[in-house]
């Protein structure tokens, strides 16, 4: 299809009248077409129209609209749009409220209903004026995909504009499905009209949010495997780390719509209206994001919940800007086909082959450059942290001791120490560079290996022969004393110790005086400190006190 059904003319006016139908002064750029990708899904399956909220610009799809035989519909369709962006969510910060809000519902649900809970309500200003116009586009969207099957939430959402619209049934749902609809969910044409005229007089969003979920759970069979299309029901961008970390930390603002709820007797007892940890909303809510950007925006978010945890027992500093971690290029080697092409330097291939530069390129690592010690005078930090089975993977449930590790690793690093982290379990432990910033220390401080406890002597041992004026904190609970038992790994910590600034075994075991006997040897050296818990909530408490016994200046 030619767009030149479309004339830039006709978009214009549209554009005008649709600004004009919500009476708000409002900054965003005039439509662009909608750059189609129909080599990754099916045509029909393209968005109809969207929003960028943080752009503010409005794409449509003006062949997918031709198609459909709605190009009559333009104007309805981009105050549609409008209308996502004025009132309806107007922030994404609300968006993800009601995501972190819609988990705690209907667990495992793989699509989010939001954007749908958000177009009723633009559709409702909207059709006020232009209900025919939208009609045309749900009319169209089922000609162009007449073989595929309208789900039973599909049916239900269209039934809701018949009823709202005074339409008769079979004006927008498939005539055909209404009765086999009213044999699977008997009364779901009443349950419609009584949902129009309830869901629009209630007087607050939390309200009608909550009944929306109500309603409509009723007609999802498998939430974990609920994926629909719906057009301009994907039409919202989805919430950026900034709202979801905000929402993971914000349930208790819905106790008193959620108790509401029940006494109508929209939720059931069976309903899980608790506030959920943080951590736990934080894996609800990304856990079905498209591609490999959940478990990114999931790492993100968990650090920053365990920020604030640290952020209870360090002090914070005046804000600075954050240092970057200190690099050295080491000597250039040509490039071969199969490399990281981000390893190249073009500067150095340029000034040293001329005209052979794009053919031999040369490449160059990075390596940590090794830092001095601190000019406070606070020593080098080397934390072993355990993250053996008998502690939670921190990004699931709260880690005491990894809590810790960020508590003594967040004091060096903001009295402008630095930080090494090795993080340790069964097998091969994972070491990090030498850490300036105190985000990047905690991100490392996130890994997770479980299995057994092994603490690794040996690396304790080069790296204590590599950098001998570091302060060394070993983070373990009872386990450590049966890797101790062993009499060459014992001699090896002995030989650390005396190596080292100092070295303090920070655990969480029921006897320090059982303790202190594996230790014996150990705690011979003055360099060497045992310090004990005896319940992992003490860790992080215990973590500020040590740091600052240890990191005063």
């Amino acid at each position: 299809m030619s767009l030149a059904r479309f004339t830039p003319e006709q978009v214009d006016r549209c554009w005008k009248e649709a600004l004009a139908l919500w009476d708000v002064r409002v900054q965003l750029t005039p439509p662009e077409p909608h750059a189609a990708s129909f080599g990754k899904e099916a045509p029909e399956n393209e968005p109809l129209a969207y929003i960028d909220l943080v752009k503010r610009q409005v794409f449509v799809n003006f062949e997918l609209l031709s198609r459909m035989g709605a190009e009559e519909s333009l104007m309805a369709v981009l105050a549609h749009e409008i209308g996502h962006h004025v009132r309806f969510p107007h922030t994404l910060g609300w968006d993800a409220e009601l995501r972190a809000l819609e988990q705690r519902l209907i667990p495992g649900l793989k699509q989010s209903l939001t954007n749908l809970f958000f177009d009723l309500q633009v559709n409702e200003v909207v059709g006020r004026t232009h209900a025919e116009a939208l009609c045309e586009v749900y009319r169209g969207f089922l000609r162009v995909r007449p073989d595929v099957p309208v789900s039973p939430l599909f049916f239900f959402y269209l039934s809701l504009y018949e009823e709202l619209w005074i339409r008769p049934p079979g004006d927008l749902v498939p005539s055909g499905q209404i009765g086999p609809m009213e044999e699977a969910f008997p009364g779901c044409r009443a349950e419609a009209r009584m949902f129009v005229q309830t869901f629009y007089a209630l007087p607050d969003m939390r309200q009608q949010f909550l009944y929306f979920c109500a309603t409509f759970i009723r007609f999802i069979d498998q939430p974990d495997g609920l994926e629909f299309c719906i057009p301009l029901a994907g039409d919202v961008p989805l919430p950026d780390e900034d709202d979801l970390d905000a929402a993971a930390h914000g349930g208790d603002r819905w106790d008193d719509a959620l108790k509401d709820a029940k006494e109508r007797g929209w939720l059931a007892e069976s309903h899980d209206t608790k506030d959920l940890d943080p951590l736990a909303t934080i894996a609800r809510v990304t856990e079905h994001r498209p591609g490999k950007g959940g478990g990114v925006l999931r790492r993100a978010l968990v650090s920053r919940h365990y920020r604030r945890l640290v952020d209870q027992y360090v002090l914070k500093l005046p804000s600075a800007p954050s240092r970057p971690e200190p690099y050295l290029r080491t000597t250039p080697e040509a490039w071969e086909y199969g490399d990281d092409p981000s390893t190249i330097d073009w500067t150095l291939t340029v000034l040293s082959q001329g005209p052979l530069a794009a053919v031999a390129p040369l490449r160059r690592e990075l390596e940590a450059d090794v830092p001095p010690p601190s000019e406070l005078g606070v020593p080098a930090v080397e934390i072993y942290l355990d993250t053996s089975g008998s502690m939670p993977n921190p990004q699931n449930q709260l880690n005491a001791m990894t809590l810790a590790a960020q508590v003594l690793s967040a004091t060096a690093i903001r009295k402008r120490a630095t930080v090494r982290a090795i993080v340790y379990s069964d097998g091969a432990p994972l070491v990090s560079p030498w850490m300036y910033d105190e985000e990047t220390a905690r991100d490392f401080l996130l890994h997770y290996i479980g299995g057994g406890t092994m603490f690794p002597f040996e690396r304790l041992t080069e790296l204590s022969r590599e950098r001998p004026d570091a302060l060394r904190i070993i983070i373990s609970d009872s386990d450590f004393l049966s890797n101790v038992a062993d009499v060459p790994s014992l001699h090896r910590l002995v030989e650390a110790v005396r190596r080292s600034r100092a070295v303090v075994a920070f655990l969480a075991v029921p006897d320090e005086q059982r303790t202190r006997k594996a230790l014996k040897l150990a705690l011979a050296d003055r360099r060497f400190r045992l310090v004990t818990v005896q319940w992992m909530s003490e860790f992080g408490p215990a973590a500020a006190a040590l740091s600052q016994a240890l990191l005063e200046d």
